[in-house]
């Protein structure tokens, strides 16, 4: 089975659309909402929903799916974003990679409410960057078989870049091929970028993940990320 572990956070507007398109999904599931203290009505309108999980958990994204985590019952972790558009092969496509060998993966990333080249190009080196060095960012839809993820210790509980940071706990994976890029589609929202601007937002994201890699405490990098808040 596979346990889909979506944290939240003030989702009310997109929140409902992913658990009617999760719910979708042929194969084995569980469905398991961490929200982080939302104020915005979120938990009111999951609350009415059937057939979840929805649990209270210490804000921080990083906390939040490993407080999913925890109570999961799958063999398999599947983290998603809400806003997040999933295909409908998902679940599918996932069981497949980990039966050919797989210990984990990740999915194709696209925009689905920006479609510029600037943000194809976005789409094509994430893909890219996933593909060839390992790091897999939380909006390509990690999966990873359950044992693999206790062993590891879950996601460090840090304020930003825990989809880094597990990324290079998971490198040596990676390195013999046991990390799949499947071509399948995640959807994301270009939100950051179209409020913020292309270039502004893309500019912070990587002078965020320089400082990261010169060992900034994250949550500073969560406040130069989140413009000062």
């Amino acid at each position: 089975m596979i346990s889909v572990i979506v944290p939240v956070l003030n989702e009310s507007e997109r929140i409902t659309g992913l658990i009617s398109s999760l719910k979708s999904l042929d194969g084995e599931k569980e469905i398991i909402i961490s929200d982080g203290g939302s104020t915005d009505g979120t938990q009111q309108k999951l609350s009415a929903l059937r057939n979840i999980m929805l649990i209270d958990s210490p804000s921080g994204r990083a906390r939040q799916m490993n407080a999913g985590a925890e109570i999961s019952s799958g063999n398999i972790l599947w983290f998603v974003h809400a806003d997040s558009i999933v295909s409908p092969s998902s679940l599918n496509d996932i069981e497949r990679a980990i039966s050919d060998g797989a210990i984990g993966g990740f999915f194709r990333l696209k925009f689905y409410d920006a479609g510029d080249l600037f943000m194809r190009f976005i789409e094509r080196t994430s893909h890219t960057r996933a593909k060839r060095f390992g790091l897999i960012f939380g909006d390509q839809g990690l999966f990873i078989r359950r044992d693999i993820f206790d062993k590891l210790g879950g996601f460090a509980d840090v304020s930003l870049m825990e989809d880094w940071e597990i990324s290079r706990r998971l490198k040596r994976f990676h390195k013999l091929g046991l990390i799949h890029a499947l071509d399948t589609l995640i959807g994301t929202s270009a939100r950051r970028y179209i409020v913020n601007g292309r270039l502004k937002t893309w500019f912070t994201m990587n002078f965020v993940k320089a400082l990261y890699i010169l060992g900034a405490d994250t949550e500073t990098l969560r406040r130069i990320y989140d413009g000062g808040k």
